[in-house]
């Protein structure tokens, strides 16, 4: 069941970004400012939000971020196109267009763990559709809040490991090995972003 969704996912993603680059030549962003669109997003993962508006409906989106403790690394990028499904626009705001955004996301993520003398190597490869609403500021144009989540997604995890490899009179050998280990992801997280003055 986990492959098969993770096959639809990735499927919907290489039609998405199909449709995206397709609609391209037709963009006029959605009128707040840049179609470029940068800042940090705090949540999972932390660090860094991207995004390039092609037109009023479609979006390229990139999240990347660093997490770490003691001997444990984590990197994580995050690639997705996303679809506005509901524009509403908000007279308290100063008649902003405020929308409500979908669309398939896939991420990977490189992890190192130090064990004794040495580093493992691990990663995951995941396929989510976060849901987003953007929030655009009449008295600030060039800036915008937004908070997405993915409630249900799939991934693919390469855990290292050290199992035993033999047994010497002077002790136990062991070597490293990479475990393939399917489940589900989730993603929740607020960005602010800077929008990027277009060119003149």
């Amino acid at each position: 069941m986990k492959k098969l969704l993770f096959i639809s996912m990735f499927a919907l993603l290489v039609s998405s970004l199909t449709f995206a680059a397709a609609k391209s030549t037709s963009s006029s962003g959605n009128g707040n400012g840049g179609k470029d669109k940068i800042g940090g997003y705090i949540g999972s993962p932390f660090g860094l939000s991207y995004s390039h508006e092609f037109n009023d409906l479609v979006e390229f989106d990139l999240v990347a971020g660093y997490g770490g403790i003691w001997g444990y690394h984590r990197l994580d990028v995050q690639l997705g196109a996303l679809f506005t499904v509901f524009d509403p626009v908000l007279s308290g705001l100063g008649d902003q267009h405020c929308p409500l955004s979908l669309g398939p996301v896939l991420g990977g993520s490189f992890t190192f763990v130090k064990y004794a003398n040495e580093t493992l190597l691990g990663g995951t490869i995941s396929l989510m559709v976060p849901i987003r609403w953007e929030i655009n500021f009449g008295n600030i144009p060039d800036f915008n809040l937004f908070i997405d989540v993915a409630p249900v997604g799939v991934a693919i995890n390469f855990v290292p490991s050290k199992v035993p490899d033999s047994v010497t009179p002077s002790g136990g050998t062991y070597k490293n090995e990479i475990h393939t280990v399917w489940s589900y992801t989730s993603r929740f997280g607020v960005g602010l972003r800077y929008r990027i003055p277009n060119k003149k």
